[in-house]
This record gives C-alpha cells, sequence and structure tokens, in this order.
C-alpha cells in the first residue's frame, strides 16, 4: 500500500508563570486524541516560528504569552498517521486552503504518512484571554513534577526538561 507523504513545520511554547517564587506550566488536552500536551500548530504563510508559537498559545490555551529570547529551547520531529481534510480557509488567513485531521491513527487514520518537525520557545506568560481554544478540552498551570508525568509524548516530555535548564 503505497500512502503519501507529507511534510509539516510547526511551532509552539512551553509556557511558564512564577507564582509567589513557584514556577508553573501551561498543558492543554487536546480535543482530538484527547492527551496532555504543549500547545503548537503550523506555520502559516508568510508567518515566522515565533509568531506561529505566539499565535498558536493564544489560539489553543487561551494565554497571551511572549517568546524569551531569540533561539528556541528545543525542536523535535517525529512521523505519524492520519486522515487529512482540506477546507478553505478565512479571510483572515487570505483564503488559503487550511488542513486539519479528520482521524488520527489512534482512530483509524492511515491515510497520510506525515513528517513532523515541531520548532518550540520558551514563553513567559503575560495574560489570560479566558479559556482554552476549540483544540484544547482543558488547560491547567502545573508544577515541573506533574506537567512531566501528564505530557504524553517522550519528545514533548524532553522539551519541557531544556525549558527547566533555561530557567534555571
Amino acid at each position: 500500500m503505497n500512502k503519501a507523504v507529507l511534510e509539516e513545520v510547526s511551532a509552539g511554547g512551553v509556557v511558564y508563570r512564577l507564582d509567589r517564587g513557584y514556577c508553573e506550566f501551561l498543558i492543554g488536552k487536546h480535543s482530538g486524541y484527547h492527551k496532555w500536551v504543549l500547545p503548537k500548530g503550523l506555520v502559516e504563510k508568510g508567518e515566522s516560528y515565533i509568531e506561529t508559537a505566539v499565535r498558536e498559545v493564544e489560539e489553543e490555551v487561551g494565554v497571551v504569552a511572549r517568546v524569551v529570547g531569540e533561539a528556541p529551547v528545543k525542536t523535535i520531529e517525529y512521523w505519524y498517521y492520519a486522515d487529512l481534510e482540506s477546507k478553505m480557509g478565512t479571510a483572515a488567513n487570505g483564503g488559503e486552503t487550511e488542513r486539519r485531521v479528520a482521524k488520527y491513527q489512534e482512530e483509524g487514520g492511515l491515510k497520510t504518512r506525515i513528517h513532523k518537525k515541531v520548532v518550540f520557545y520558551l514563553m513567559e506568560f503575560e495574560s489570560d484571554l479566558g479559556q482554552a481554544g476549540w483544540e484544547m478540552t482543558d488547560r491547567e498551570w502545573v508544577g515541573y513534577e506533574e506537567a512531566s508525568k501528564r505530557l504524553e509524548f517522550e519528545s514533548e516530555r524532553e522539551v519541557l526538561r531544556e525549558a527547566k535548564v533555561v530557567l534555571g
């Protein structure tokens, strides 16, 4: 069976805040595959990785955060399968076609093999917009140990570890 292969580039953030000297990290529970993850999303045409990270954090977990430093905290790569659907985007994205996952591999989505690169930045919390976006069913501020336990993917736990090193 010959499957299509798609290359994707996303950007996201490890969002942190200091609360009375205690560092907390923001994680979200993804609405598609129901696992705790770091916020991230596809880089749109004409967007820098940093612009994508800021936008995706706002859209997915409902907070405004600023990137700390210019360099990513870590870049990861992985492969997965999914069934995709396309629809015409809004005027806000120039009418570009939007790609959405119709079915993840955990639910039997096996049509397209996807190679994904995700650039993660360390991001400091600035303000709360009130709630998570449609891509997350929940969001929580948790300490490092709890975030390490809850994050589903080892690669994202590695990103969190690198962020903790940067924070000292």
